[in-house]
């Protein structure tokens, strides 16, 4: 083997170990902030399932948000709301200690659902 052959192989493995590290980040955070994630999220007062999606096509319809109560000791109002790619959030929808729907029209469907147990709880994205 020689010298540039082995030079060549450790710069090929190099930038492909690179580009993982590179994309890993996305591969990761996309599914937590994707919207349609639906999943049970665990909370120090209950269990909540939120779930998110979006009737129509990519430039027209609405997208939603439901946070749901599975169980635990939670007394307080859920609530949910809509986040765009740029930022913005729809108004947030308070419900009861059972449930909270959210929906909003924007130019395009909503980046994520955003989704609180109680009040004082932190958001939770879908």
């Amino acid at each position: 083997m020689t010298f540039l052959h082995v030079r060549r192989t450790r710069t090929t493995a190099l930038a492909a170990v690179a580009a993982a590290v590179a994309l890993a980040p996305l591969l990761i955070a996309t599914d937590a902030d994707a919207l349609g994630n639906n999943r049970a999220v665990g909370r120090s007062c209950g269990t909540n399932y939120v779930s998110s999606g979006h009737n129509g096509t990519a430039t027209e319809g609405h997208s939603w948000a439901q946070t749901t109560k599975q169980s635990g000791t939670c007394a307080g109002r859920l609530s949910a709301a809509l986040e765009r790619n740029d930022g913005y959030w729809s108004t947030r929808v308070y419900g009861t200690n059972q449930s909270a729907y959210a929906t909003a029209r924007f130019n395009s469907r909503a980046a994520s659902g955003l989704h609180w147990g109680c009040d004082d709880c932190n958001v939770t994205r879908s």
